[in-house]
């Protein structure tokens, strides 16, 4: 089993806030109860020790959050995402030259 927490900010999009959290509820995200935008996924048939695995789910999450992100016109989309024990993981979502791409981010700040 591998479990996924997530926890997003949106950028000068925040009336499209609602109907994202619908498009993620579809996709059988759990939104955690006081806080804001932090999700869990569980993915009870994934082996924790399957690389191959890790690497769907961060495509996965990247591809829908693309794919939201033109349907609904946002400007800006920042979420990590912490896999399993594995790895915490940091991505922007943002059109360049017309197409939404999801940009790798470092997650820590560099000292």
């Amino acid at each position: 089993m591998i479990r996924v927490m997530l926890s997003l900010d949106l950028i000068d999009s925040e009336d499209q806030r609602d109907d994202l959290y619908e498009l993620i509820e579809k996709q059988n995200w759990k939104k955690l109860n006081d806080v804001d935008t932090v999700w869990t996924l569980t993915y009870p048939n994934h082996d924790h020790e399957d690389e191959e695995c890790f690497t769907k789910i961060k495509n996965y999450i990247a591809l829908f959050f693309r794919k939201s992100a033109k349907e609904l016109k946002i400007k800006e989309l920042y979420y990590v995402a912490q896999l399993g024990n594995k790895e915490v993981i940091s991505r922007v979502v943002r059109k360049v030259d017309g197409e939404y791409k999801a940009f790798i981010r470092e997650p820590y700040k560099k000292k």
